[in-house]
């Protein structure tokens, strides 16, 4: 007991990962992981043609490396984490990826782009894969879970923060690194966490690097421990480590992070979005959408739209609240409560095409985003992502929509087949339209290939 009580966390969270078997997880587990992969790869793929794609890409692609994972949309191979920067930054940038609502993190792109950026480097098959990522997804869920969204609160990016510790759990399992060289990796990672927030009510667009760089932080704090380079082994619980630093005077129970690792899975509660935008607006989309759908609710008729919302949801999608009702550009609009509202009840959609600054300066929309006003509501807790909207009409009738969760844990799944939709739509505007079955297949059968060579021919666009 004495000796366990000395452990420290980062110790005992790589005996936790390293010690798990492929055999060991659950067939909801590993069904999920594809679907979670599925979905990431249909998003980046998607971005692939967007200017932040493509100017990622480009940047990478200067670096004149090369290696043996695959950048998605470009022939070459670069070293895993010159890929996983890349891809991570494709599957986050158009905020369509998926969250863990409880730790306030969105795991997918983090982990998918840094378990097979490392595996195809390595050589690994299917199921190694699998098993890198359910160590990563639990690894960074955990990890974020007891802060109860004070990183958010505190100015931070919890993505940023606990993804790169994931990657690096990722990177040191599938390398196969002795114990005491993965303990380093995990206290070197707490050097590479960054990801301020400030970005969001800026209006600037860092935030799409965050779950790239958090990725390609872990796979090379892998990379100096593999070499000798020490890291912090107290990186989480020590006086100057992650807790106290970045939330400070905040109480966190670290027993949370590990109670439970390996028997009740977390990750089966990352809940991927039917919308592009901040998971926040969400439950409001589906709200709005079923005011004008079931309701009747018609945009020409309202004249007011109160929304109630989860306190900590304010920073991302309420503040600066001038900013809200007139984004500046199209980034803008993915975190914009009133635009989320107004162009679901006008339009009755919010697919890939509707967040554009255009349509935040349709006057019809930019009419009905100035009729929203907001409120934080006590008693919903963030954690759940619900939504809330009142309307008023102008011949004095009120329309209500409480929507109490947003869907996509295990109590309220989102579909595979609601998943190949979206994976298709993503691809429909790009050269890989022709080759999403293939890529689709490939995905859903990770855990029977020998290697990763083929899904990264096909996520490179090589014939």
């Amino acid at each position: 007991m004495d000796s366990l009580k000395r452990t420290t966390l980062s110790e005992s969270l790589w005996h936790k990962t390293r010690t798990l078997r492929y055999d060991d997880l659950p067939a909801p587990v590993i069904d999920k992981i594809k679907d979670l992969t599925l979905d990431t790869l249909g998003i980046a793929l998607g971005s692939t043609t967007l200017d932040f794609g493509i100017a990622t890409r480009a940047l990478v692609c200067s670096w004149e490396s090369t290696g043996g994972a695959s950048i998605i949309g470009e022939h070459r191979r670069v070293p895993a984490h010159a890929a996983a920067l890349v891809n991570g930054v494709l599957a986050h940038g158009q905020d369509f990826d998926d969250t863990h609502t409880e730790s306030v993190t969105h795991p997918s792109a983090c982990v998918v782009p840094a378990a097979l950026a490392v595996a195809e480097s390595h050589g690994a098959n299917g199921r190694d894969a699998i098993l890198a990522m359910a160590a990563g997804f639990e690894s960074m869920i955990r990890l974020a879970l007891p802060a109860r969204n004070q990183f958010h609160l505190h100015g931070f990016h919890t993505t940023s923060i606990t993804g790169t510790f994931a990657a690096a759990v990722i990177a040191s399992k599938l390398r196969e690194l002795d114990d005491t060289s993965a303990t380093n990796a995990i206290g070197v990672a707490g050097s590479f966490t960054s990801g301020l927030l400030e970005c969001v009510p800026a209006g600037a667009g860092a935030k799409r690097l965050h779950a790239g760089w958090a990725a390609m932080g872990g796979i090379m704090a892998a990379d100096f421990a593999g070499r000798g380079l020490t890291g912090p082994t107290t990186v989480f619980e020590g006086k100057l480590g992650v807790f106290n630093s970045f939330i400070r005077g905040e109480p966190i129970t670290i027993a949370e992070i590990l109670d439970g690792f390996g028997d009740d899975w977390t990750l089966l509660d990352t809940r991927p979005k039917l919308y592009p935008c901040c998971h926040y607006l969400q439950s409001f989309i589906d709200c709005a959408r079923r005011l004008r759908d079931e309701r009747g609710v018609c945009a020409a008729n309202i004249a007011t739209i109160r929304c109630r919302v989860a306190e900590g949801s304010v920073n991302m999608i309420c503040t600066p609240w001038t900013t809200k009702q007139a984004p500046r550009d199209a980034y803008e609009t993915k975190f914009s409560l009133p635009f989320a509202v107004a162009i679901a009840l006008h339009d009755g959609r919010a697919g890939t095409s509707a967040f554009t600054l255009d349509n935040a300066r349709r006057p019809e929309i930019a009419a009905l985003m100035a009729r929203v006003t907001f409120e934080v509501a006590p008693e919903f807790s963030v954690k759940d992502m619900p939504g809330d909207i009142d309307i008023v009409l102008a011949d004095g009738r009120t329309e209500r929509v409480v929507q109490p969760r947003v869907r996509g844990d295990r109590t309220a799944p989102i579909s595979r087949a609601e998943l190949l939709d979206k994976f298709h739509d993503n691809l429909r505007a790009t050269p890989f339209a022709n080759r999403a079955d293939a890529i689709s297949a490939s995905v859903l059968d990770l855990d029977a290939q020998q290697n990763l060579d083929t899904l990264g021919a096909l996520l490179r666009g090589v014939e």
